[in-house]
């Protein structure tokens, strides 16, 4: 019987990625690990300042660190805001994957991608001890005790 070729799987992740760092990288590894190929959709600044709060980096700037990641083989400009079988289905992706920080925004998440089958979809945790919240939280602190001079 002659072998038959297996598909590969692509995997579909999307991500704000402003102030990138390790947890970003640990999640992008993570997600690629789930197939052969990561597409990462890096959210518009629209989208992501409606979510969460307005992204200090532009979106192009984001794309061109993601890119830069190597476990990303393609970055996207835009994406819908709700994860559906016919997205998946028309763009090839195999499997969702998105991270979560506690279990209540896992549950939140998974409003993004309720239509899609379980099967479908990959929860990656967040990396403990590393986020952008707290990296901001640090940098305002920081600028709090020794405010930057012109000179």
């Amino acid at each position: 019987m002659p072998d038959v070729p297996v598909k590969p799987r692509t995997v579909y992740a999307r991500m704000v990625a402003d102030i990138f760092h390790r947890g970003h990288v640990a999640y992008l590894g993570a997600a690629r690990a789930l197939g052969d190929r990561l597409v990462v959709y890096v959210i518009d600044d629209a989208h992501a300042a409606a979510v969460k709060r307005p992204p200090l980096l532009s979106q192009a700037d984001r794309i061109a660190v993601v890119a830069a990641c190597r476990y990303v083989d393609e970055v996207v400009a835009s994406g819908p805001r709700e994860i559906d079988l016919p997205f998946m289905q028309a763009h090839g992706y195999d499997l969702y994957a998105y991270g979560y920080g506690d279990m209540a925004e896992a549950a939140r998440k998974r409003n993004v991608c309720r239509a899609l089958p379980p099967e479908m979809i990959a929860i990656i945790p967040y990396t403990t001890g590393i986020s952008s919240t707290e990296i901001r939280s640090r940098i305002m602190a920081c600028a709090q005790e020794r405010p930057v001079s012109d000179g």
